[in-house]
């Protein structure tokens, strides 16, 4: 518990402002939406060191379960041979939706989430175990009454275009 707590502290004081701004109430609307396990048809966009080479194709499995009576959202994913750890919360102080993540293959991320026209977008940063960066802009479109989450975007890495994202993600529990 002092880990998730700890991390949780780290992530929200670390994270640079996008300027998305969110309620709490979009933050709850956020735990319903994302609240689940779910099964993803992935390629993956650039190298993800510890998971594949661009353009490999993989299914992945995530896990977000709502904590902290109803104020952290906590995510583990698997996809290929690697894994990774989320944990999302609200900043009232910043009206932000805030996530910040780390996989096995040692990459970090930081990510704002906001609703925008009925779909939840994010602008996300982070770096690989080699200090190669990158940065990405990403729409959620929800279908299936909720079920369906297609992701969708672009993402720079070390200034240079990555493959579109276009990944679907299926909620086969709550």
């Amino acid at each position: 518990m002092k880990l998730i707590s700890s991390v949780l502290l780290i992530a929200l004081t670390a994270l640079p402002a996008f300027g998305q701004q969110s309620t709490r109430e979009d933050f709850k609307e956020f735990c319903q939406a994302f609240a689940g396990r779910w099964l993803g048809d992935v390629t993956w966009i650039m190298d993800w060191p510890g998971f594949g080479k661009r353009g490999d194709k993989v299914t992945a499995f995530l896990e977000n379960r709502i904590t902290e009576d109803g104020n952290v959202v906590v995510g583990r994913f698997f996809g290929g041979p690697g894994s990774g750890s989320s944990v999302f919360a609200y900043d009232a102080g910043a009206k932000q939706i805030r996530g910040n993540g780390a996989d096995s293959g040692g990459t970090v991320w930081t990510a704002v989430f906001s609703k925008q026209n009925g779909k939840w977008v994010s602008a996300e940063t982070g770096s690989h175990a080699d200090g190669t960066k990158y940065e990405g802009k990403y729409t959620v479109a929800i279908s299936d009454g909720g079920n369906t989450h297609t992701w969708t975007g672009s993402t720079k890495i070390t200034g240079k275009k990555a493959d579109e994202l276009k990944d679907v993600w299926r909620r086969v529990s709550k």
